[in-house]
């Protein structure tokens, strides 16, 4: 048999450029052009001239690290958190405010045209709308992973593209309250006996104080609960264990925040959006937009416990709410008699699974002249398909997902809608996250 010996092919060496940043994408990566081809730069901004080694390359375009920067955008600012680079949490904090809001803005307006196929020129040619508030201390929920490392245990957020978990003593984009309550959290938790059994933490904090989820994969010692409870009860915190069901261990058990002066009572699992200020706003915006009147019949898909329905309902004839999850159904109707001196719509609840077609009956029976949708990052693709058939003359479509949004609204523009306004959610500040919310109207109304 004759052996043909191959020579080792040699590896080539990273390729390194010198490209100047002409723009930014959504996701804070710097964008540059080098022989036709984009190259996505990661921690660059627009102005900047830096040397990069590429560390993907494909035919269409590249990606990049920095290797040096030869000078420094007037947008660049240094990041607040002491963690930066290390967490995963925030990954935009070298970029001002005002142009990480400007590059997600663009890239929604961007990405809708594509997908719609319907022109936003008439929306471009004013000032972006941009819904936001503070950029730091504005989340109210967190949870808090656990590792025990050589015995030492550690609490905090995963690291950048690891499963590590950087131990965390201050969050600037925490609240205030819950910001404070991570050193002494710490100290806590390193002296239980049976820390090995913890899962995780979700803190909680909302108009009626501060909540803790405990997260346990063992029951706990009755020295460990004493302890805990302690903590607890001198910080002002409702504690909770969760090992196989949730329980209650002291502390209040009322979990509520307020909106427009209405009382929205919650479970402490229960989904709320994190950022209150830009939820209060967000909720003005929608009640601004959809112009409610005494004799408006009004559909809020996705209600969940009432975030938009208890508002909305005190403004128009009817509301009815749908949600797939029951619990969240039945929170709903607890807040309306919470709050029925306010309220002063008609309200039904409903629960279905609003990615399933066989369910629509429940719902879609009646006639709404206003709809409000508020769906996951999955989207509303078969809801929004029964909506057009109802032909309200507004809707309301809130996003966490750019993408699932752009594919929806292509379904409501080739049936006769046009989007009317756009708004960013400066829903998470220092983040790549794009929260929006479009107004559409049905032409000819």
């Amino acid at each position: 048999m004759v052996i043909f010996y191959t020579p080792p092919s040699k590896k080539q060496a990273p390729q390194k450029l010198t490209v100047t940043i002409s723009a930014i994408d959504a996701f804070g990566q710097g964008i540059a052009n080098h022989k036709g081809k984009t190259i996505f730069v990661k921690s660059a901004l627009p102005d900047e001239t830096v040397d990069i080694q590429l560390t993907e390359n494909k035919k269409n375009y590249a990606k990049a690290k920095v290797i040096k920067y030869h000078n420094q955008s007037a947008q660049r600012v240094k990041p607040l958190c002491g963690y930066y680079q290390k967490c995963g949490g925030c990954e935009l904090q070298h970029i001002s405010t005002d142009l990480q809001q400007s590059a997600k803005y663009h890239a929604l307006i961007n990405l809708i045209q594509k997908e719609s196929g319907q022109s936003l020129t008439h929306i471009t040619h004013s000032a972006p709308l941009i819904i936001a508030d503070q950029p730091y201390h504005y989340r109210r929920r967190a949870r808090l992973s656990i590792n025990i490392v050589k015995g030492e245990l550690f609490i905090g957020f995963r690291q950048a593209e690891s499963n590590q978990i950087i131990n965390i003593e201050h969050c600037p984009v925490l609240v205030e309250s819950l910001d404070q309550l991570l050193a002494p959290l710490q100290k806590i938790l390193r002296q239980i006996k049976s820390r090995k059994s913890l899962g995780h933490i979700e803190l909680v904090a909302v108009d009626s104080g501060i909540t803790m989820v405990l997260r346990h994969t063992l029951p706990m010692t009755n020295e460990d609960t004493q302890l805990l409870s302690n903590f607890a009860e001198e910080n002002g915190i409702s504690l909770y264990f969760h090992g196989t069901n949730l329980q209650h261990i002291t502390g209040h058990t009322e979990h509520y925040y307020l909106i427009n002066q209405l009382k929205l009572t919650f479970s402490p699992l229960d989904f709320i959006q994190v950022n209150s200020n830009v939820n209060q706003k967000m909720i003005e915006q929608a009640l601004d937009w959809l112009t409610l009147t005494s004799t408006d019949k009004v559909l809020d898909l996705f209600c969940g416990m009432g975030n938009f329905s208890l508002p909305m309902a005190t403004y128009c004839q009817s509301l009815t709410g749908v949600e797939g999850v029951e619990e969240l159904v039945e929170k709903a109707k607890l807040n309306v008699i919470l709050n029925s001196n306010k309220v002063c719509a008609e309200t039904h609840f409903l629960t279905s699974n609003l990615d399933d077609n066989q369910q629509f009956f429940t719902w879609n029976q009646s006639q709404f002249d206003k709809v409000l949708l508020d769906p996951a990052r999955a989207g509303a693709f078969n809801a929004t398909t029964e909506i057009v058939k109802m032909a309200p003359s507004k809707i309301v479509y809130i996003s966490c997902n750019p993408a699932t949004l752009a594919r929806d609204s292509k379904v409501l523009t080739q049936a006769g809608y046009n989007i009317a306004q756009v708004a960013i959610l400066d829903m998470f500040p220092q983040t790549k996250h794009i929260e929006s919310m479009l107004l559409l109207t049905k032409s000819g109304s």
